[in-house]
């Protein structure tokens, strides 16, 4: 093997291993980061889930959610990155969008010190009338990708654009109301 392959093995090799180093942190990052409800009802769902994002990128989760509970989904992020996730929550069946943060962020006043527009919500609550399938639609925050750009071999993200997200779900039986 020619000192050329061992370099090229070697760096790689290092690249594989920082992405896989990345990706290890994001293991159960949504357990160990996302603020939950306050609710001592609500409960943790098993449908929740952890991944890496790079910046611009938008991923979908999709969970089934069960008639008869109330849902909560909570996002949370690496804080190396200071905007915040976009997020819809779509039926699958009808495509309905049922939230979008940026829809919502025109009632929740900016905190102390914070621009204008960056005050999205990161959860959304919500009772299931029906079991369906729910699609969470999570978009990073930066310039999405470059269409039509030619990708080759040795394309991989930039480390410095790889955070962790996280989607914490939790559920409770929706409460009787009435006599």
């Amino acid at each position: 093997m020619g000192m050329k392959n061992l370099i090229g093995l070697t760096v790689l090799f290092s690249g594989l291993f920082t992405l896989s180093s990345i990706g290890q942190e994001c293991n159960n990052f949504h357990k160990r980061k996302c603020y939950g409800s306050d609710n001592a009802y609500m409960s943790y769902n098993t449908q929740s889930k952890s991944g890496m994002f790079v910046l611009g990128h938008t991923s979908d989760l999709v969970f089934v959610a069960h008639s008869g509970q109330d849902y909560r989904v909570s996002l949370c992020q690496d804080k190396k990155v200071e905007e915040p996730l976009k997020f819809q929550v779509i039926d699958s069946r009808s495509n309905d969008v049922l939230f979008d943060n940026q829809n919502a962020a025109l009632d929740v006043p900016p905190a102390e010190g914070e621009e204008e527009g960056l005050g999205l919500p990161q959860f959304f609550e919500f009772s299931a009338d029906a079991t369906k399938k729910i699609i969470i639609r999570i978009t990073a925050p930066g310039p999405p990708p470059q269409e039509g750009e030619k990708k080759g071999k040795n394309d991989e993200p930039n480390p410095e654009d790889l955070f962790c997200v996280g989607v914490l779900l939790e559920n409770m039986p929706s409460p009787k109301l009435g006599f």
